[in-house]
């Protein structure tokens, strides 16, 4: 008996800002969309708490598990919180409706965080420290970023997204690969006083080669996924990753259109995309990959089996 996916939901609560809100920088829809293949992306009200976002992404989980006292843990992954004491995934936990008895920390591995938290959490039900466990990624990019600035503006997205991990009987272990090179600190930073600062053709090159390599990993060191997903980085990059992985013979999802660059919460937001689309079954094995900064970057496969009406929902 091994752990996986066995639930999911999201939150996007914003408004949707297409690509004529940057007109006022220059930037033109067809400019954006060819450079990044993003149409638009959600933006959260100003003011709105993360811990509120991250909550309504889990709470429906919450709801619909038989159990609620069976979740041990909350992996809360950010890397836009501005919150740093305390951390929030206390109060993730609160208003979700999780018990006082559970385990809850935040986590910050920027783009890979996602695929870092799975990692965390499925260790932890294979261990037989926790029941389940939920991972939820919440992000508020748009927060970050400096509005005048013409390479960045665009590109990044809000949202969170959170799943629940538990053992299964017909589950295979989970596969995991993960690196770091702190030398590349410098790539993709953020500045002082406001925005992220990206040295676009290295983390580009960068991106396709560390994803695409943890892709091969998991292939090569099976039970092989049947869909790969990977960090909703930028169109570009994804349709590269697209192109060193079509050998694999399996779906490479890329739904940065509406999305934008949600950093850790990309993953799980075009994964459940997929769901509620009806383009993936609802039982299979996942293959998540990311890059991010740091450097880090990783991969994990996992099989996921989910129910109906939480992938219509």
């Amino acid at each position: 008996m091994s752990a996986g996916i066995v639930d999911i939901a999201t939150a996007k609560p914003g408004r949707s800002v297409d690509n004529g809100h940057f007109a006022s920088i220059g930037l033109t829809d067809e400019w954006i969309r060819r450079r990044s293949g993003i149409a638009s992306r959600s933006w959260l009200p100003p003011g709105t708490p993360l811990p509120e976002v991250a909550a309504e992404a889990c709470a429906p989980v919450v709801t619909r598990m038989a159990d609620p006292s069976a979740v041990d843990a909350l992996v809360l992954v950010s890397t836009s919180s501005r919150q740093r004491v305390p951390g929030i995934a206390q109060k993730v936990a609160e208003l979700a409706g999780l018990g006082p008895s559970v385990l809850a920390f935040d986590m910050n591995a920027a783009c890979c965080g996602f695929v870092y938290g799975l990692v965390t959490g499925l260790s932890l039900c294979d261990a037989g420290a926790a029941r389940s466990v939920l991972v939820c990624s919440v992000e508020a990019m748009s927060r970050l970023v400096d509005p005048l600035d013409r390479q960045t503006a665009c590109l990044f997205g809000d949202g969170a997204a959170a799943v629940l991990l538990a053992d299964r009987a017909e589950f295979a272990g989970f596969r995991q690969i993960a690196g770091c090179d702190g030398s590349g600190e410098a790539l993709m930073r953020e500045t002082d006083p406001g925005g992220i600062h990206l040295e676009g053709a290295q983390v580009y090159d960068r991106a396709v080669r560390r994803m695409s390599e943890s892709a091969q990993f998991l292939f090569d060191h099976g039970p092989a996924p049947t869909v790969l997903v990977g960090h909703q980085a930028n169109g570009r990059i994804l349709e590269q990753i697209r192109g060193f992985t079509t050998h694999l013979g399996v779906p490479f999802v890329n739904r940065i259109e509406n999305s934008g660059n949600t950093s850790s919460a990309s993953i799980p937001l075009a994964f459940a995309e997929e769901l509620e689309a009806g383009a993936l079954p609802a039982t299979g094995r996942l293959g998540a990959v990311a890059y991010g900064a740091g450097e880090a970057w990783g991969g994990v496969s996992v099989d996921y089996r989910i129910p109906l009406s939480a992938a219509a929902s």
